[in-house]
């Protein structure tokens, strides 16, 4: 009767177990950072990484995996999370170390300077939420967090548990492959449009707060015991941007001498880039997002240099003519395709934003009940450039639908009274436009079952990607042509 209560027992906590974790999962915040891990960690093990990028959000801004496949051919994943601390880094770089043999492995040591005991919990979670249960994750929620923390890190269910009126079908069916192909990568097309305020040039040394350069010797006492190789780097940004924080060494510039030294003495590359802007023509205005951050364009700049350096020291195998990597050139050409399409919806210029858009790869849809939009001379002359004419047969009208695919016009109506046209493009895009839907009298595009639009009057234009299947903008104009994105 014991062992009979004893293995009832048993199998009700195993059970109560395995529905808390489950829970957890299900409960947690779900964030592209989040999405990110757990691609990179659990969902595409069956990718190989040459070389795996860890650190806080300037190195996911400083290194383009997509860059680096093109250029050399080399696989690498983008591990950086927006305010990765070094004690976390460490505890992700032996979760990744479970999937992946031996990688290269650059870490970014910015988040050296933080002097505080535990960091922002906020930057803390986005990593420790998306581990799945194991002893390493345990042992992160201990080391890296308080104590009075413990137990809803390691059981979220716990700390979200209120979640439950705001959970949505996202939460249960989350999709982290979607964005897979960015491999971890983040970065702005914006432009800083300032100078580095800061001075790198010092040779003196400052001692690095005692925490971190504890961790710091954990990294590089792993790679000796795992056998992998390190890379140390220190993203361009101004040191400026921590002046007069508590929370951070007073002197960045010489504590990253004080890196320096540790680096020579484990025979560990540091690449301190912050000192290299000039030899790379590195330009602080136009290749940062803002103090901190490097843009696309500095991003291009860095990978490039990162990729020469890891070719002409490491012998890596060139992998870009091998069919067992044919999805990564897939990937790169989706990522290409995602990154010119943010020039599209950062553009407010009508007349610039139709030379962008002038794209074979793309249906443009306009649909329209404006009144004065065949008097438009801004809007009809951005138009023309995409071969069409705001007008027909002479009649002036409110109502107006126009439909281009691959750069042929499909469609072009104006006229008094409501317009509605169905088309079936390349099997499986089906499109319906209206001027005046059947609620409200607002225009409408609907695209495989979906509405575009945002039951907004005015003229409406959709542009879809055929590349990636997505609509990839969708915009409002008033009568002066200002831009409104839904």
């Amino acid at each position: 009767m014991v062992k009979k209560a004893f293995l009832k027992g048993s199998i009700f906590v195993i059970i109560l177990f395995l529905i808390i974790v489950t829970l957890g999962s299900l409960f947690i915040i779900k964030t592209n950072n989040g999405a990110k891990l757990t691609q990179g960690l659990y969902t595409n093990t069956g990718d190989s990484f040459d070389v795996v990028l860890l650190g806080s959000s300037h190195m996911e801004a400083l290194i383009s995996p997509n860059m680096l496949w093109n250029q050399y051919g080399i696989t690498s994943f983008n591990y950086a999370t927006g305010g990765q601390p070094i004690d976390v880094t460490y505890y992700l770089l032996k979760e990744v170390l479970k999937k992946h043999n031996k990688p290269i492995v650059v870490v970014d040591l910015y988040y050296l300077g933080s002097t505080n005991k535990f960091p922002d919990e906020g930057y803390t979670i986005t990593a420790l939420d998306n581990l799945k249960l194991s002893l390493n994750k345990v042992q992160a929620v201990i080391n890296c967090t308080p104590l009075k923390e413990w137990f809803n890190y390691i059981f979220p269910i716990f700390k979200y548990h209120d979640r439950w009126k705001q959970l949505t079908k996202k939460d249960f069916n989350y999709d982290t492959s979607e964005t897979y192909y960015k491999k971890g990568f983040v970065a702005s097309h914006f432009l800083y449009g300032l100078e580095n305020a800061s001075n790198s040039s010092s040779t003196e040394m400052a001692n690095l707060p005692p925490r971190t350069e504890e961790y710091l010797n954990k990294i590089i006492d792993l790679s000796k015991k795992k056998g992998f190789k390190l890379i140390f780097t220190n993203a361009p940004h101004d040191y400026t941007q921590t002046t007069g924080s508590k929370t951070w060494v007073s002197q960045p510039a010489k504590m990253f001498n004080k890196v320096a030294e540790i680096a020579k003495k484990n025979n560990i590359p540091f690449i301190n880039y912050n000192k290299m802007t000039g030899q790379m023509n590195f330009n602080f205005k136009t290749d940062m997002v803002n103090i901190g951050h490097l843009n696309i364009f500095g991003s291009e700049i860095v990978t490039s240099n990162l990729g020469k350096y890891l070719k002409d020291n490491y012998g890596l195998t060139d992998h870009r003519n091998d069919s067992k990597y044919k999805n990564w050139n897939t990937g790169f050409t989706i990522n290409s395709r995602v990154e010119s399409d943010v020039d599209i919806t950062n553009e407010l210029d009508i007349k610039k934003y139709v030379s962008l858009i002038k794209n074979n790869d793309y249906i443009i849809v306009v649909s329209s009940n404006d009144n004065g939009i065949s008097e438009n001379i801004g809007l009809k002359g951005a138009l023309s450039q995409l071969g069409l004419m705001l007008q027909s047969n002479n009649i002036v009208g409110s109502n107006y639908l126009a439909v281009i695919n691959g750069g042929k016009v499909e469609s072009e109506m104006l006229n008094s009274y409501k317009l509605t046209k169905t088309f079936v493009f390349d099997k499986d895009i089906n499109l319906k436009v209206s001027t005046s839907s059947a609620d409200n009298n607002m225009p409408s595009i609907i695209l495989n079952g979906v509405e575009c639009l945002n039951k907004q009057n005015g003229t409406n234009i959709v542009v879809y990607d055929k590349i990636i299947k997505k609509v990839i903008d969708n915009i409002y104009l008033n009568s002066n042509n200002t831009f409104t994105r839904k």
